[in-house]
């Protein structure tokens, strides 16, 4: 099998999390999500041991990374990436040269998610 430039970069769609208010003026505990219109070019990849283990000290559990080759960072923790079927909730994100070069998404993979 041969790999053409850039035949692995899948596109994400992003979605932020709304929160809405109940009559009371309480925050709703349903998760509600609405697009954006950005959309994230990159590559996915099973996390490695130690980002789980280092994203675990904190309390949260990451399944995979996203590495977005080029531009600004399109998404923030708490938002949710949409590959098709699949549903990625952002955990964290780092740009990893400082410069916009590579931005690297944290992400947990969830399966109950609609």
């Amino acid at each position: 099998m041969y790999f053409n430039n850039g035949r692995l970069f899948e596109k994400f769609l992003v979605e932020e999390k709304i929160q809405t208010l109940d009559k009371s003026g309480r925050p709703k505990t349903n998760f509600e999500f609405k697009a954006t219109g950005e959309i994230i070019r990159g590559v996915i990849a099973d996390a490695k041991a130690s980002e789980i283990e280092k994203w675990k000290e904190s309390q949260h559990l990451i399944t995979h990374t996203i590495l977005q080759k080029l531009g600004q960072i399109k998404a923030k923790p708490s938002d949710r990436l949409v590959n098709g079927s699949r549903f990625f909730y952002v955990v964290g994100v780092d740009d990893v040269a400082m410069r916009g070069y590579f931005i690297l998404y944290y992400v947990e993979e969830r399966n109950d998610a609609t």
